[in-house]
């Protein structure tokens, strides 16, 4: 999630920031420093969050959530270029 880099980076916010600011999105549903841990793993490793810390995540940055998924043009995941099919 290379965009979750960005948009973190873009709001001026530290990971330790957003995940207090994730944290209180939570409101109980998850400790702040598993919701750290995610977030260094999501930005560091591609690993992908469940759906639901996604969207908490989306909300303390004040972005759509499709914000954290868009991926540079002409690259796949993790920042793999796609190979073009040939005949």
């Amino acid at each position: 999630m290379q965009s979750l880099k960005s948009a973190r980076e873009a709001a001026g916010l530290t990971v330790a920031e957003l995940a207090r600011r994730t944290t209180r999105v939570r409101e109980g549903r998850g400790d702040g420093p598993l919701v750290r841990e995610a977030l260094s793993r999501a930005e560091r490793e591609g690993y992908d969050p469940r759906a639901s810390l996604v969207a908490d995540i989306a909300k303390a940055l004040g972005v759509p959530v499709c914000e954290l998924f868009e991926k540079a043009a002409g690259h796949g995941s993790r920042g793999r270029k796609r190979r073009s099919k040939q005949p």
